[in-house]
């Protein structure tokens, strides 16, 4: 899946643990909204699987109905 910077729309380059834009020069981390509460998803990764859970509703959540977004880090 190619992701766009939100800034300039470049095509953004995956580094290890976050995105990063060549022209903006800018990093990005991955971010995920609880489609119950609203509240940060944790990622959670390990032995090749991959998972969301929200600390708020104490449950895994589906990547399906997980809403990401981009954010800078400053």
């Amino acid at each position: 899946m190619t992701r766009l910077c939100p800034n300039c729309q470049a095509p953004l380059e995956y580094q290890i643990d976050h995105w990063h834009c060549h022209p903006c020069k800018t990093d990005y981390r991955l971010r995920g909204l609880c489609n119950t509460c609203g509240a940060e998803l944790e990622y959670l990764a390990a032995c090749g699987a991959t998972n969301w859970f929200c600390p708020q509703c104490n449950e895994l959540k589906s990547k399906s109905v997980v809403q990401t977004d981009l954010v800078a880090i400053t």
